[in-house]
């Protein structure tokens, strides 16, 4: 029998609203595409709602597909995720180049993972780095508040993890880690809004 974490179902739930709602803000952007922020926001639904199966064990009987599943896609949200929303950045600060060194480096993260290389997690943990700095530094340059706290709560969701228990909130660390990448999710769809 499956475990239910309700806690981390509950976070994993708002995570899962907080990307529908901001791939609702990026589509319906009239001055641009978002073709490649989406894919974060894509991604992200696509974990956290699979982690609300997982945690709220609602389908026991898969419990160990959904436990794959659910690793999967949270493992995409970083190697081709975060890279993507790094590429959307840049190519909001006309950094065309940069944005597509980014869409590469989701790629040859992706091709690495397929071909079963040793070197899969520091692969996905150096292009996930890099992006987030990318993010953070261009979002300082070009004076983006918004973008800036996204940066700083990636950072933050980075120092906490999803191991253990974090006492000081009496909450498992996957669940401040849900509730920083929904501060991300805030950040990033407003911060597109203010660049407008």
């Amino acid at each position: 029998m499956m475990k239910r974490q309700f806690s981390t179902a509950v976070s994993d739930f708002v995570l899962a609203l907080s990307a529908l709602w901001g791939f609702r803000m990026l589509h319906e952007d009239p001055h641009s595409e978002h073709q490649f922020g989406k894919w974060w926001f894509m991604l992200v639904t696509m974990a956290s709602v699979l982690g609300v199966v997982r945690f709220g064990a609602l389908l026991p009987s898969y419990r160990a597909t959904v436990v794959r599943y659910h690793t999967n896609f949270s493992w995409l949200c970083r190697a081709i995720g975060i890279p993507c929303l790094a590429a959307e950045i840049c190519r909001t600060y006309k950094f065309v180049t940069a944005s597509q060194l980014f869409l590469l480096s989701a790629v040859t993260t992706f091709i690495n993972s397929s071909l079963k290389s040793r070197h899969k997690d520091q692969l996905t943990d150096m292009v996930s780095t890099a992006s987030v700095v990318a993010i953070l530094a261009l979002s300082v340059t070009g004076g983006n508040t918004m973008h800036i706290a996204a940066g700083i709560f990636f950072i933050m969701s980075a120092l906490v993890g999803s191991e253990g228990y974090l006492h000081l909130l009496n909450l498992p660390c996957v669940d401040v880690f849900h509730y920083l990448l929904v501060a991300v999710n805030y950040c990033v769809a407003w911060g597109f809004k203010t660049e407008v």
